[in-house]
């Protein structure tokens, strides 16, 4: 009986663990047409949402919102962060965050990003040119809580 149980517990909390990593790798889209990848990375209870998309796909989503066309130059992909509180759920809107973007070669870009209200997100503009996996790490702190996270985003 001690052997049936051991192996339900185990079997149960691997399915919890493939259920999560798949979820967690899942990547959907947001908005309507839009190809906008997402991720979600729980750390110390803040949840980190990373959302990539193009730049041509970030132009449109702001015609189509009536909001301003301000992609910078010589970038590729738009890269939007939000942080929010795991147990109120709050947004967090105070926070410095930055960001570095390491592409397939090991070449880096850092960049601090801004909060914008209108979009309730911080986010900043990345050049993604060649074809490949690239690592998207945050260093973020709001107050005296202090966090990074991280995830792989591929270009195909």
């Amino acid at each position: 009986m001690k052997k049936f149980v051991l192996f339900f517990l185990v079997s149960f909390l691997g399915w919890i663990v493939l259920a999560s990593v798949s979820s967690a790798q899942h990547g959907h889209g947001h908005g309507a047409g839009s190809k906008m990848e997402t991720r979600e990375v729980l750390v110390e209870g803040v949840k980190v949402i990373f959302q990539i998309m193009s730049n041509a796909e970030h132009k449109k989503m702001l015609k189509d919102m009536k909001m301003k066309d301000d992609i910078e130059p010589g970038t590729t992909h738009n890269i939007t962060l939000t942080l929010k509180d795991e147990k109120t759920q709050k947004e967090i809107t105070n926070a410095e965050v930055q960001m570095k973007v390491i592409d397939p070669k090991g070449k880096d870009q850092i960049k601090s990003l801004k909060y914008e209200g209108e979009m309730k997100s911080y986010d900043a503009y990345f050049n993604l040119p060649a074809k490949g996996k690239y690592q998207v790490l945050v260093l973020y702190k709001s107050g005296e809580k202090k966090g990074t996270a991280g995830i792989y985003y591929e270009v195909k």
